[in-house]
């Protein structure tokens, strides 16, 4: 692993080793990645072995238990995922989406970081120990059936992967899991969902959560398997049907086992769930409570808003046609009192992905909010959801907030549901 800058000041900064240099091995132990140099930098007493020109050499630290070795390294390459599911969403993307969502993600080690869900198809006996030896610990998997036959339908494995031998090895050495089912009518719902359910409760508590949400479907799927869409009828049903039987899928200690994403509750026209459905909210970011937490959020800053701005201003928020009345009825409790505020909530159709079928915020395109905000007085600013961008504040259609705020021709700002420091500046 290449060593790409050595930090100031910290243990290793004056000893023999240089910003170019390989990281073969820390106190013998192979480094592959980011994982492996954290996880054997923790000791005191470190014996690297270095390679620099073909040439190996070693150094040896000495530093403080809790303290950090101070070596900056080449980020991880992600391995890709080994199957090709019949609902993935890679395969259902128009020209022109950025090209990371081409990309299928299978990497336990992203899993492990930064919450990714997988499906570890690609994880043998030896990526299983390391998870276990290293405690990478919570994972985040993607079930979606434990049937083998239905799962290799789904998955297009082309062969039983075990999946539940894994779950048995990693729960069974305390690994904590949190996982998911992507339903799909006719496919893993009914019979061979009770049974994916009752295979998963038979692992707690280190299954820890089941998270299911409804299939995404776009309008790009024209040599791709026939799927179904979950329509309102489905949705209210199938809250119906397992409000009959969650119970019988608790956690010891009375947590909810199974949360349903808030997708299936505005489809179905239902109340989205109070604080008490959701438990610790562990799993807000898989779509699970993101607006009960935005409305109990709202609600705490509603008594701090100020009660007038210094001119009279007009503001437009964009959303998706999925949350829109739900957030419109939330702002609404709070803005509408504030005076020399003028503000509306722009409800955007996702004409690109396809209109009917794709209706969170999260999955808008700049050329879609550009095109129907253009048919609005914009007023003073436009604010965006931060849900809409990357990590590096990209559009999944490769646009910039900068970018976006020329083809409009007014102020143009990402916030990220915080409405008084929305409104701070125009106080």
């Amino acid at each position: 692993m290449k060593i790409v800058g050595i930090q100031p000041l910290s243990p290793v900064a004056d000893h023999e080793v240089q910003a170019g240099d390989e990281l073969v091995s820390i106190n013998d132990q192979r480094i592959r990645d980011t994982i492996d140099y954290q996880f054997h930098s923790a000791d005191e007493e470190l014996t690297l072995q270095l390679r620099r020109n073909d040439v190996i050499h070693e150094v040896e630290v000495v530093k403080g238990l809790d303290e950090e070795l101070g070596l900056d390294v080449e980020p991880m390459k992600m391995r890709a995922c080994a199957n090709d599911c019949v609902f993935c969403f890679a395969d259902q993307n128009p020209p022109g989406v950025r090209e990371s969502l081409n990309f299928r993600d299978g990497d336990y080690r992203f899993s492990f970081l930064h919450g990714h869900f997988i499906t570890m198809t690609n994880m043998g006996p030896k990526q299983l120990e390391r998870v276990v030896t290293q405690r990478l610990s919570p994972l985040y998997i993607s079930i979606h059936v434990t049937d083998p036959a239905v799962r290799r339908k789904m998955l297009l494995f082309g062969k039983d992967d075990d999946i539940m031998g894994k779950l048995r090895y990693l729960t069974q050495n305390d690994i904590t899991l949190h996982t998911q089912i992507v339903l799909c009518p006719d496919w893993n719902d009914g019979a061979v969902l009770r049974r994916t359910l009752d295979d998963l409760h038979a692992l707690i508590p280190n299954v820890h959560t089941v998270s299911i949400v409804p299939v995404g479907l776009t309008r790009w799927r024209e040599s791709l398997h026939q799927l179904k869409t979950v329509d309102p009828a489905y949705a209210g049903k199938f809250i119906d049907d397992l409000a009959g039987w969650e119970d019988e899928y608790r956690l010891p200690d009375g947590n909810r086992f199974i949360y349903l994403s808030d997708e299936w509750f505005i489809l179905a026209g239902r109340d989205i769930p109070d604080d008490v459905y959701y438990d610790d909210y562990s799993m807000i970011e898989n779509g699970v409570g993101q607006c009960r937490d935005f409305a109990n959020r709202f609600a705490v800053q509603r008594e701090n808003l100020p009660t007038r701005l210094s001119n009279a201003t007009k503001l437009t928020f964009v959303t998706a046609t999925l949350p829109h009345g739900f957030l419109k009825d939330i702002l609404r409790s709070g803005l509408d009192g504030i005076e020399n505020l003028e503000w509306s909530l722009v409800p955007i159709e996702n004409d690109w992905l396809g209109a009917e079928l794709v209706t969170v915020t999260g999955l808008l395109s700049a050329r879609d909010i550009v095109m129907q905000l253009k048919e609005h007085d914009l007023g003073d600013a436009v604010y965006l959801s931060y849900r809409m961008f990357n990590e590096d504040g990209i559009t999944l259609d490769d646009l910039t907030v900068e970018q976006i705020q020329t083809k409009l021709g007014v102020p143009v700002y990402v916030h990220h549901e915080d409405m008084i420091e929305v409104l701070t500046p125009w106080q």
